[in-house]
């Protein structure tokens, strides 16, 4: 009877756990579908006819195939200059916060370092305060920062939320090995490049992920800071399309705006065309991203 027992308890746990997970892989796919809808349903207006799109009947398959919406976002030159210059935002201000926040976590991390308590409540103040907008215009003014790329860059390279988060990271590191590297004669630095950071992959996969995300994804900045417009990033370019959906005929010319004017192309073509342009990058890149963070995700969870 206790054996009889014994495999009806084992038989209940596995049903319930099918259960469980049948459950969970609803509810999952479910989120994904809630999440898909507005990317496919954009893809699908942006090569759609405008006949099919005035009449409302596309949902995720485009109707009547028209590519001429991205013709006209593409044959703006001022969209691959934006390009280039979202690029090295991104990669700039990916490499400052990565680094600046990296040594600043590790400091924080170091039982022997006198000022760390300081340091810590004087930038928790700056996850509770914060100056605000006009402020921070008046300091990049006032600092000669406008039209560069460091007004993008610097304000937001350091976070005291990034930085708490590197700091409980690296104390999970074994103190015994800092102390070993430090009786072979190895400095701070030379600790955190060569020990620490190796061991910290899945940490600064993931915020190096979140912060060319976040840069890209940005235009208030630009907005406010770069008067240029051939420094515009591409989020620019694709506010300056959105908002400008009446005269848009007159922001490309030419044959854009015969087609425009005639209704061989809606609006909404050329609108969700640059919105696809605009994300695709990320798109394509974002398997190669999601490896290497697999990697470094497999890597932090055996070290030492």
């Amino acid at each position: 009877m206790s054996t009889k027992g014994h495999l009806s308890g084992k038989n209940r746990i596995r049903v319930g756990g099918v259960a469980f997970d049948t459950v969970l892989t609803i509810l999952l796919l479910i989120f994904c579908v809630i999440i898909l809808y507005p990317f496919l349903h954009v893809i699908a207006v942006s090569l759609s006819s405008s006949r099919m799109i005035t009449r409302g009947a596309v949902g995720l398959i485009p109707q009547e195939l028209n590519v001429k919406g991205y013709e006209i976002v593409f044959s703006k030159a001022t969209i691959y200059t934006a390009y280039l210059w979202t690029v090295w935002y991104a990669l700039l201000f990916t490499v400052l916060n990565v680094s600046l926040t990296s040594c600043l976590g590790y400091a924080l991390s170091v039982q022997e370092f006198k000022l760390k308590g300081f340091f810590s409540v004087l930038m928790l103040i700056t996850m509770f305060f914060s100056g605000g907008t006009i402020p921070a215009y008046l300091n990049i003014r006032n600092l000669g920062l406008m039209n560069t790329t460091w007004a993008l860059v610097l304000p937001g390279c350091v976070s005291a939320w990034n930085v708490f988060m590197y700091r409980s990271f690296f104390k999970g590191i074994s103190h015994e090995i800092r102390e070993a590297a430090l009786i072979d004669g190895a400095g701070e630095l030379r600790i955190l490049i060569s020990i620490v950071l190796p061991l910290s992959k899945a940490l600064i996969a993931s915020f190096s992920l979140f912060a060319i995300v976040g840069m890209w994804n940005s235009y208030f900045s630009a907005l406010l800071y770069i008067k240029d417009a051939s420094r515009h990033p591409i989020q620019m370019i694709l506010r300056s399309i959105v908002f400008t959906s009446n005269s848009m005929g007159s922001s490309f010319g030419g044959d854009a705006n015969v087609m425009l004017t005639n209704g061989t192309v809606n609006p909404l073509n050329v609108q969700y065309a640059c919105l696809v342009a605009t994300i695709a990058p990320l798109l394509l890149i974002y398997p190669f991203i999601q490896k290497y963070f697999e990697q470094g995700m497999q890597v932090g969870a055996v070290k030492g």
